[in-house]
């Protein structure tokens, strides 16, 4: 069987407001906005690719324990976008009050990469590929 990735999915303490926040910064388009599990809403964005971005509210009772939007941590640490100019993204991204979490470095091969911290404690990688 052959697998693809689907989707990457979120929780957020306010789905609405951080899908606008993808919205505002990496040009999401919402596809859809409304419940999918009782008690829940899912917000599903499209960012330029064939994997949707779900986020989600949390389930009446959930834990309210984070993650963190640190690199290096076990579990899901982060996903990544590739962007054509990462040094005029991140001076977007900065100029908007937006944490970098790890500045443009430079790695083998050619590609440079930087890490931001999104709403509810993501870890975000952005990627340029080498030239």
């Amino acid at each position: 069987m052959k697998y693809a990735i689907n989707h990457v999915h979120i929780r957020a303490a306010d789905p609405r407001k951080t899908a606008a926040w993808y919205v505002e910064y990496f040009d999401a388009a919402i596809r859809s906005d409304r419940e999918v599990m009782p008690g829940t809403i899912t917000v599903s964005l499209e960012v330029g690719g064939p994997v949707r971005l779900n986020i989600s509210s949390q389930p009446e009772g959930s834990s309210d324990e984070r993650g963190s939007a640190e690199l290096n941590r076990l579990g899901l640490e982060h996903f990544g976008f590739d962007v054509s100019d990462l040094e005029e993204e991140l001076n977007r991204l900065g100029n908007a009050g937006i944490r970098v979490v790890l500045p443009l470095t430079e790695v083998v091969g050619g590609a440079k990469l930087a890490y931001v911290e999104g709403p509810d404690d993501v870890l975000i990688e952005l990627v340029q590929p080498p030239a």
